[in-house]
This record gives C-alpha cells, structure tokens and sequence, in this order.
C-alpha cells in the first residue's frame, strides 16, 4: 500500500511495503509471479522511514534520516556509516549492485553523491549544484560515470 522502494535481482522483483513493514519478494512463474516474505520469520524493522532501497545480493535500505540497513537472506546484518565529514541531509536513492564495489546515495541536501564501501566506511563523494534537484542516477563503476537526472536533463559526471 505505501511502496518504500522497488528492486529487481536475478529476475525476482522486491517491494518495500512501509504500511505492511514487509519486504515482498516476487518470483517468476509459469503463469506470472509468486509472493513471499522477504524478511526471516522474526525479523521485524520499523519501514515506516524508508524512501529507497537497492540490491545487490544483500537487500540495502536507505532511511530518510540517512541511516542504510542492510539484510541478507531476509535477516538483519550490522552496518554503520563510518568517515562522512558531514551527515547525510535529504537522502533520496541508494545504488548498488552486483556488478559495483560501493554503495552510491544521492544526498540533496549536500548536493552529492556519497560512495560508501560495503562495509560503511566513506571512499568518496562528487559534489555538484546539480544534485541538489536531481531525481535519479546509475553508476557504471567500471566505467567511471555517474549519469544523473536533474531539471529534465541528464548529466554525466566522471571521476
């Protein structure tokens, strides 16, 4: 009923349902796709400050107060920010994926973007007056690009 995020990983779709304080996990069938819990039995988390999540294998959660939660296999695991010089503000996306070493989050109210390891601690951040309107973005870490959507254009930053 009030979607917190939406992610797709290895053709299952997964739905943050803030109202439900669930995680649906959609899985292909012959005749369209079935729904299970995501979260382990007992596992229980307060969704209702959730604004975005990503997937990369674990299940990355952004809270609009700029905490991320992250969960593996539908249990909760330790995660901790660590060496930002100053807290996120406005967070609005997170990105991960299984092809990226970080975790990237769109912070507005600091015009940035944050690269954090995945393990909490700070590797970087690219700062532009673009971001503080932006809308969405994808990383090609590979690549070193940052593609944003900001005032209905796209912008590419390259680090």
């Amino acid at each position: 009923n009030d979607v917190g995020g939406f992610g797709t990983y290895l053709g299952n779709f997964y739905v943050l349902d803030k109202g439900a304080g669930q995680i649906f996990k959609f899985v292909p069938t012959e005749g369209g796709f079935s729904k299970t819990n995501y979260l382990a039995s007992g596992v229980s988390l307060d969704f209702s400050k959730a604004i975005n999540l990503s997937i990369d294998g674990s299940v990355w959660i952004l809270l609009n107060d700029g905490t991320i939660a992250k969960l593996t296999k539908g249990k909760i695991e330790n995660f901790t920010l660590s060496g930002l010089d100053k807290p996120l503000s406005s967070p609005s996306k997170i990105f991960t994926n299984a092809d990226t070493d970080k975790l990237y989050v769109l912070d507005k109210g600091n015009s940035r973007i944050v690269a954090i390891g995945k393990d909490g601690a700070y590797q970087a951040q690219y700062q532009t007056a673009i971001l503080k309107t932006a809308t969405e973005f994808e990383v090609l870490e590979k690549d070193k690009k940052i593609f944003v959507l900001s005032q209905e254009k796209i912008w590419e930053i390259r680090y």
